[in-house]
């Protein structure tokens, strides 16, 4: 007796709990995917941090491509040197370094590389942040059609469970059916409070996308479409192989290294130094006509790039450079190729178990679950047997929402792999 009462006590806040979850959402709006991902790309703090960075990398190709500060000297004799238009009191130095022409414009290029590598990072942050917000979304779809399939289990099971009492006080039944009615009532219990669970770490995970409070409530998640979508594995390796941000920025970094191999034989040539020389000198003694006239001077330097040494290393390294690049450019390609063959498969496999969900098994428990239910009323089927009929349904409608949550996972799962939408 103690047991049915504690029976009935889990039901009733069950049941409070699960009216509150619906109300709550019928007085809410549904979550809409495309403003998640909208708010997601305008607030993700991830997303602000690699842009920040990319912006940064822009202001490089301009510093790198600037010609060197020029320098000015000056130098004061604590000694005079008498010539003989007068003593040389001060000296003025101006000179300004100019590498050899080519070089300013390939550290440019280099540096423009590194910020279209950084572009297409941060391309590739925003993508991947779309993507488990969809993840996260599609799984907080999963959950709330999972409690509300469970809601309507446990109506129906309050239905069962009257009748039950019914049969048993009139002495049509045994006790044994009410006692089942109550244990089937707790598993609900239990199985939605694991729902609940889940929801919340969903949730947690949507809002740690969007740089939301953590104690904002989040409504539940709107239908969602569970057309199939028509692939075609060519056409996604060629999508992906022009689109793919990783493969992108790899590509960069492989002109870059290029770019870098140039500047390496740039550097067998010399740069050059431009350099204007003023002296100040006083009128002294001297009784010269042009005495206390100052004298100017320029000079024109080259560096002599005689170490070739270090210059030849400098190619090799630019080549091996070139060489890893194209290498992990491949192995990339090879990961990509076989991401969308293992997705695309999965795709198919997922679209046909909904299928068989859709066409068969649904259709055919709903059919078993009112044939148990006629056969009940006239007394030739008894509660155990119009238990596990229901109890058929409710794992099959479970398992339909799970294959619908799986099915937008592995397509989003896609998109991420090609790069974008998919066509």
């Amino acid at each position: 007796m103690i047991k049915i009462i504690i029976g009935w006590t889990l039901m009733f806040f069950s049941i409070t709990s699960l009216v509150d979850f619906s109300v709550a959402q019928e007085n809410g709006r549904f979550l809409s995917l495309e403003q998640l991902i909208q708010e997601a790309l305008e607030k993700n703090p991830e997303i602000q941090s690699a842009e920040r960075k990319w912006r940064a990398y822009l202001q490089r190709p301009s510093q790198v491509s600037a010609m060197p500060d020029p320098m000015l000297s000056y130098a004061r004799f604590g000694s005079s040197v008498e010539t003989r238009v007068g003593p040389q009191e001060n000296v003025f130095v101006l000179s300004q370094r100019i590498p050899f022409p080519g070089k300013l414009g390939l550290k440019s290029k280099m540096a423009g590389q590194d910020a279209l590598a950084e572009q297409q990072r941060y391309e590739a942050t925003k993508r991947d942040v779309t993507f488990k917000v969809k993840q996260a979304y599609f799984d907080l779809y999963w959950i709330d059609q999972s409690i509300a399939t469970l809601t309507e289990y446990l109506s129906l099971l309050q239905d069962f469970t009257r009748v039950a009492e019914q049969k048993y006080a009139t002495g049509q039944g045994i006790q044994a059916n009410v006692l089942k009615s109550q244990v089937e009532i707790s598993n609900v219990i239990k199985n939605r409070l694991g729902f609940e669970k889940m929801r919340r770490g969903a949730a947690a995970r949507i809002k740690a996308l969007l740089d939301s409070p953590q104690n904002t409530e989040l409504s539940q998640a709107a239908m969602i479409d569970s057309s199939r979508i028509q692939l075609d594995e060519e056409a996604l390796v060629t999508q992906a192989m022009s689109q793919r941000e990783e493969l992108q920025a790899v590509q960069a970094m492989i002109g870059k290294s290029e770019f870098m191999k140039s500047l390496a034989k740039k550097n067998y040539f010399p740069d050059f130094n431009f350099q204007a020389n003023y002296v100040d000198i006083s009128r002294g003694m001297s009784v010269a006509p042009d005495a206390g006239k100052n004298a100017w001077s320029l000079m024109v330097g080259i560096n002599l790039p005689i170490w070739l040494g270090k210059r030849k290393a400098a190619v090799r390294e630019a080549d091996e450079v070139i060489s890893s690049n194209k290498l992990y450019y491949e192995n990339l390609e090879n990961q990509v190729k076989s991401e969308i063959k293992d997705l695309y498969y999965q795709i198919q496999i997922s679209g046909q178990t909904l299928d068989l969900y859709e066409q068969g098994l649904l259709i055919q428990a709903e059919s078993s679950l009112e044939s148990a239910m006629a056969s009940y009323r006239t007394g030739r089927l008894d509660f155990l047997n119009l238990l596990d009929a229901e109890r058929m349904l409710l794992n099959l409608n479970l398992g339909y929402v799970k294959e619908q949550s799986n099915y937008q996972k592995q397509v989003a799962a896609m998109e991420r792999t090609v790069g974008g939408q998919l066509p």
